[in-house]
């Protein structure tokens, strides 16, 4: 019976560790490389955009962090929500980054 129960487990895990390989980026975001951070504020190329009271910021590990933990630069996706504050952001790996860049130079 101990062996059953740690193979189910071994299944479990396994599972679950498969199903944050990938996360889902959205496409109707804007892209910004080297956004800064100064809570409440995200400078995004020439723009400046305020956090919404309810912004989610989501790590590289798809971890909703605080603003106080996002990196001073990072390379993010950004969603606005109905007033032009900043509802969503996306911190990027290195490899998401440049995916996003590459579909840049394609528009």
């Amino acid at each position: 019976m101990r062996y059953i129960g740690a193979g189910v487990a071994l299944v479990v895990t396994l599972s679950a560790s498969a199903g944050f390989a990938a996360r889902s980026l959205p496409n109707d975001a804007q892209f910004a490389e080297d956004a800064q951070f100064s809570y409440p504020y995200v400078k995004a190329g020439k723009n400046t955009l305020r956090l919404a009271a309810s912004a989610r910021i989501y790590s590289e590990h798809n971890l909703i962090i605080m603003p106080a933990a996002a990196p001073a630069k990072a390379s993010v996706l950004l969603k606005t929500d109905i007033n032009g504050e900043v509802s969503r952001v996306w911190i990027l790996t290195h490899d998401e980054a440049q995916a996003f860049k590459e579909k840049e130079k394609e528009k």
